[in-house]
């Protein structure tokens, strides 16, 4: 069984901020290394929630875990418990631990307690920057700018594809296409549907210049995370119902671009299924080769049901969750014969 890690004692380091609106985050280290927390986000917001938190974290630490099983660099995660949540820390790709000496200025400017001077406390620093597809596509300017949108936050998918192949940086880098079509996949069949812009990107090393593809990351929005045991098994007594979840109404974050040039969502599942595009095709044949669903189902078992008082994934979830990568797993078998 998975160990739950508890962080309460990490301390949090100073200076670090993360963006993004999924829940709040902070910086903390553990294990010698700088530490994203995400903490899972209240549902107050949301029309008739039938859960009070959603399970992102739970989702993120899947999610990631099953891009790990499928020998994609992705970013380190561990599941466990801070401020009496369940949390998930991602360790920061981008950020490197040191020591600092805590002299009576740095204690007045870090607002530290008297007794801390004279100590060392941790300290990190960038070591490579994280260049997000948003600001490469936001560069790239279309031959075609009566059309193009002109945005990096747009998912266009024509406009998404024309930046891959057009941006210079991006245009002479092996792999990239690959990459985005093999994640087009993969989201499906873990039910990600936020790959936008900001959520994948390249890695930038200022001392050896090497700007690779960035690790994977930022899974948190598979896995139906704002859904609640009832429903989960109300959709495992239902047939239609589990059919309807697994492939027929999901949708990712690419769109058609339409005639109204406003577009829609594009549903995966009906995208492949149609096979209108041959390198979409060929990552379906390479995430079905790949694919090991026994490693996946233990992957699942491992998580506790419950730890302590906090309930973290009990059996319903772990079988409507099996369910549904099963339904996903023979969609793309039948959309590959």
């Amino acid at each position: 069984m998975l160990p739950m890690i508890d962080f309460e004692k990490s301390p949090i380091t100073k200076g670090v901020f993360y963006e993004g609106n999924a829940g709040a985050k902070e910086a903390i280290v553990y294990d010698d290394a700088v530490w994203m927390i995400k903490y899972p986000k209240t549902t107050r917001d949301l029309i008739n929630p039938q859960i009070s938190y959603t399970t992102s974290p739970l989702s993120e630490y899947l999610g990631s875990k099953i891009y790990e099983i499928l020998g994609f660099p992705v970013h380190e995660v561990r599941l466990g418990i801070r401020k009496n949540k369940i949390v998930v820390a991602c360790k920061d790709f981008t950020r490197e631990v040191d020591s600092m000496l805590v002299t009576d200025e740095i204690a007045s400017r870090l607002a530290l307690d008297e007794d801390m001077k004279g100590t060392l406390i941790p300290l990190m620093h960038l070591s490579k920057t994280l260049i997000h597809f948003h600001g490469l596509k936001n560069s790239f300017m279309s031959n075609d700018l009566d059309e193009y949108s002109g945005t990096g936050s747009e998912t266009y998918l024509d406009e998404v594809l024309a930046t891959i192949k057009g941006e210079e940086t991006l245009s002479v880098m092996p792999g990239v296409l690959e990459r985005f079509w093999d994640m087009f996949v993969i989201d499906a069949f873990i039910g990600n549907n936020d790959r936008n812009n900001g959520n994948w990107g390249l890695l930038w090393d200022p001392e050896t210049f090497d700007m690779p593809l960035a690790p994977v990351y930022d899974n948190g929005n598979a896995f139906f995370n704002k859904k609640s045991l009832e429903q989960m098994e109300k959709r495992l007594s239902e047939e239609a119902l589990l059919q309807e979840d697994a492939y027929k109404t999901p949708t990712c974050i690419y769109k058609y671009t339409g005639v109204d040039h406003k577009g829609h969502q594009i549903n995966p599942f009906k995208f492949i299924k149609e096979a209108t595009d041959d390198d979409c095709k060929q990552a379906v044949i390479r995430f079905v080769d790949k694919v090991d669903m026994d490693k996946i189902e233990a992957l699942i078992d491992s998580i506790p049901e419950s730890t302590g008082s906090l309930e973290v994934m009990p059996n319903v979830q772990k079988e409507f969750y099996l369910k549904l990568l099963e339904i996903r797993l023979e969609q793309f078998k039948l959309a590959v014969k």
